[in-house]
């Protein structure tokens, strides 16, 4: 089955982001979700879904750099805050990612 959407709509290929990480194709869901970044790069939950697609397919550092930039655009991202630790941990640097656990707690009982 192939998916398609305008590729001029950041939205749509979100969305057909979103779908194709639904069904586990976190490689397929790549291509749009990085065109939807270049569309609108000021949407944080592109650059969450693009880092969750980038954790997936072990790419970490551009999984990072995703989260990173979810949490610059929106302060109270706590989902990827946690991608953030996920991240980290992931990466060998624990002592970072129990901070940025906290972080995502203390933003998620707000």
């Amino acid at each position: 089955m192939t998916l398609k959407a305008d590729e001029t709509n950041a939205e749509a290929q979100l969305d057909l982001g979103i779908a194709l990480c639904r069904r586990a194709r976190w490689r397929d869901a790549l291509e749009p979700l990085q065109k939807a970044v270049n569309i609108d790069p000021t949407k944080a939950a592109i650059h969450y879904q693009l880092g969750e697609a980038y954790n997936q397919t072990d790419r970490l550092q551009e999984a990072l750099e995703a989260y990173e930039e979810a949490v610059r655009l929106q302060p109270d991202h706590w989902r990827a805050m946690k991608g953030i630790g996920v991240i980290l941990d992931r990466m060998g640097r624990p002592a970072e990612a129990t901070a940025a656990y906290q972080r995502a707690r203390e933003v998620q009982r707000r």
